[in-house]
């Protein structure tokens, strides 16, 4: 790995720490302070944390030339729609099937998750920026 791809490879570690605290932030919020559905607040927190990953690594880890609304745009989307719902069947696994717990799934089920999108973000959403 060369020193740039070292340094993407930091921030994107960086920018991950952010969204996932957004991500647990408003899930813990709606579940446990609002007593809402796990997985609607599953799918709300990692909204949130979804458009704050776009908005840094675009224009912080991957500095990006693309308009904000193009087809680099159209792939993150699709990714994290598909890692949105990897991230709800792990959760269920984790937290029902495996007994873990509603926060103990989230953590099992996010460290799934954030392997696989990091791997399809570098080869897949910003892979003219590499």
């Amino acid at each position: 790995m060369n020193l740039e791809s070292l340094k993407k490879f930091i921030k994107f570690g960086i920018t991950g720490v952010m969204n996932t605290l957004v991500d647990f932030v408003v899930y813990s919020l709606l579940t446990f302070g609002l007593s809402v559905n796990l997985y609607l607040a599953q799918v709300v927190g990692y909204s949130c944390g979804m458009v704050n990953s776009y908005v840094v690594n675009r224009r912080w880890t991957f500095r990006t030339k693309e308009r904000f609304f193009s087809g680099e745009a159209l792939r993150f989307v699709l990714l994290n729609l598909a890692m949105l719902g990897l991230s709800v069947l792990l959760l269920a696994f984790f937290s029902q099937t495996m007994g873990l717990g509603s926060f103990f799934g989230k953590v099992a089920s996010t460290c799934v998750v954030m392997v696989v999108n990091f791997v399809a973000n570098k080869l897949w959403v910003f892979r003219n920026t590499q």
